[in-house]
């Protein structure tokens, strides 16, 4: 068990969890945790289940009181935690007694924290997740960002265990993300692999918009078709669009591309203008291999 209240949040804190699968044909997106790796981990420091919901912060960070005794633990992008103005690592697990201030602060790299607490989150299940989907009003409380006064609550919880693990970001000055072909690959004229493009600043869970050379192509519309998080979009000005967790369902743009699953936590987590590079994979024998 463990309950926190919210004292001071900005405004893109959100319950999350794995995602909501098996609506995309109703046109409700799959949403959930951002970096799935971060999920996991920080549920597995407070004993949770892997796929249980968990805070995600962005941007900006958080401050609660415990209310009772609770186990916290924060994954995902590089931050400050403080409890009652003492800093304490990440990537471990924590017990906070009644009253104490657990301040966690925006990002010094990275975009996306997690915040678990031991137990299972009390939340909204909407199609199958609690996961928050904001432009409809989905999961999380009351399909919202959290604000002031929330009172987080779970049940289920285990005693009190401390677990540590690894730093997870570690980003390089360019970072290589892999991918495979689109349906409408056949229409570049480019590879995509010789352009150095970095993170916009405008990207956000509906898609990472990126800054770079326009790559050229034979026809810049399709047929509106079936797109998924990881799906590499080209809009008419040729720069590229990858949609994330969530992206509508559907689109006009052609599907140049889509990254791999292991790769969209690390895309994610991409700082404003950090450079990327796509890397073009291939599907062999179920196996991922670098094609010639």
């Amino acid at each position: 068990m463990g309950k926190l209240r919210v004292i001071k949040v900005g405004p893109l804190s959100t319950i999350q969890d794995e995602g909501r699968f098996g609506y995309r044909q109703y046109g409700i997106p799959q949403s959930g945790a951002m970096d799935i790796r971060a999920l996991h981990n920080v549920n597995h420091l407070v004993s949770n289940g892997p796929g249980w919901p968990v805070i995600e912060t962005a941007i900006q960070g958080i401050k609660l009181e415990a209310l009772e005794e609770t186990t916290i633990a924060v994954t995902g992008a590089i931050t400050s935690i403080e409890i009652n103005d003492q800093q304490l690592p990440m990537n471990t697990s924590h017990q906070l007694s009644k009253g104490d201030i657990l301040t966690i602060s925006k990002p010094l790299d990275g975009v996306y924290s997690y915040l678990g607490i031991g137990g299972k989150l009390k939340a909204n299940e909407d199609f199958g997740s609690t996961s928050t989907y904001l432009m409809a009003g989905f999961g999380g409380i009351e399909g919202r960002a959290l604000k002031k006064g929330d009172v987080l609550e779970t049940k289920e919880g285990k005693p009190f265990e401390n677990h540590v693990i690894k730093r997870e970001i570690e980003t390089k000055e360019v970072e290589t993300i892999r991918i495979m072909k689109g349906p409408e690959w056949k229409l570049l004229k480019d590879l995509p692999e010789r352009t150095i493009f970095q993170v916009d600043p405008s990207s956000n869970r509906m898609g990472i918009r990126l800054i770079g050379n326009p790559l050229d192509m034979i026809s810049g519309e399709v047929l509106s078709s079936a797109v998924i998080p990881g799906t590499i979009q080209l809009p008419p000005n040729g720069i590229p669009l990858i949609l994330m967790n969530d992206c509508q369902t559907t689109g006009g743009y052609p599907r140049i591309g889509k990254v791999v699953e292991e790769d969209m936590g690390r895309l994610a987590q991409l700082n404003p203008m950090h450079r990327l590079r796509l890397k073009v994979i291939a599907f062999e024998d179920g196996t991922q291999k670098p094609l010639k």
